[in-house]
């Protein structure tokens, strides 16, 4: 007779359940931007000793939701700013829109079909408000993006992009709201997607570049940043071709006029 293996179920543990309320928290507003997140303040609000305090604190600083400086303690991220949003519009263009341009070879229509599935749960999967849902969005829009990246074969592009994705602040914009733009989004992406199918590289990356600077700032107003990212990305551009327009051109060496060599007599034969 054969005998089924025990299986023993876990409570729910203590460090969990501070990570969860920690979460709620910074969901619910509690919890503002850049302010600091005591141990003991924590353990003694929620009852629970220092240790699993320490661990949900340690869990959410490796998630990226709190800020761990060495002698100083956890804290909110500070809310992005309309410089991060700059910086990060132009980080994602120069990588991303750029990386369709050097495609080696022929487009990977497999890597498109990866796309279009992961597109599709953006599309129909409902996130909800909380902060499990805001996660699972903001890791399936970096795999759409990061299929895209695949296309161009080259592993640094795909270390550097992942880079730019280690910032939750600004996806924690969605917290308590929810994905307001999700259909917005999978439509941009789409558009993307079908371009690539026809092998409209540059139609391609220009699609992609309209798509980061319209999602950045519509995030940007859900965080109350009053910005124009197309207007400064277009000062900045501008300003960068009058630069190269006004730089010193090296002096060209002046062309040595042509001599004529006196043709050779040829000796007369008797």
């Amino acid at each position: 007779m054969s005998t089924l293996r025990s299986t023993p179920i876990r409570p729910h543990s203590l460090a969990s359940q501070v990570h969860e309320e920690i979460l709620r928290r910074i969901a619910a507003g509690e919890l503002t931007a850049g302010s600091a997140i005591n141990i003991a303040q924590v353990s003694r609000e929620t009852g629970v000793s220092a240790t699993p305090v320490r661990e949900a604190l340690a869990r959410l600083a490796a998630e990226g939701q709190l800020i761990f400086v060495h002698n100083i303690g956890y804290r909110l991220p500070e809310a992005p700013t309309q410089q991060h949003y700059v910086d990060w519009a132009i980080a994602r263009i120069v990588v991303e829109t750029t990386s369709l341009l050097y495609i080696l070879g022929p487009i990977d229509a497999r890597k498109l079909d990866e796309a279009d599935a992961i597109n599709a749960a953006i599309r129909r999967t409902d996130f909800g408000t909380g902060a499990a849902g805001i996660r699972q969005f903001s890791e399936l829009n970096w795999r759409f993006h990061a299929k895209l990246l695949e296309l161009a074969r080259n592993p640094l592009l795909d270390e550097v992009h992942a880079r730019l994705y280690a910032s939750p602040q600004f996806s924690r914009i969605f917290l308590g709201r929810g994905i307001v733009n999700q259909a917005k989004v999978a439509a941009e992406h789409q558009k993307v997607i079908a371009m690539l199918r026809r092998g409209e590289r540059a139609a391609a990356s220009d699609a992609l570049r309209q798509h980061i600077v319209d999602s950045l700032q519509r995030d940007a107003r859900l965080s109350h940043v009053s910005i124009s990212l197309e207007r400064l990305l277009g000062e900045q551009a501008g300003d960068g071709a009058r630069a190269r327009a006004a730089s010193p051109k090296p002096a060209s060496t002046p062309n040595k006029p042509l001599t004529k060599k006196p043709p050779t007599k040829k000796p007369r034969t008797s």
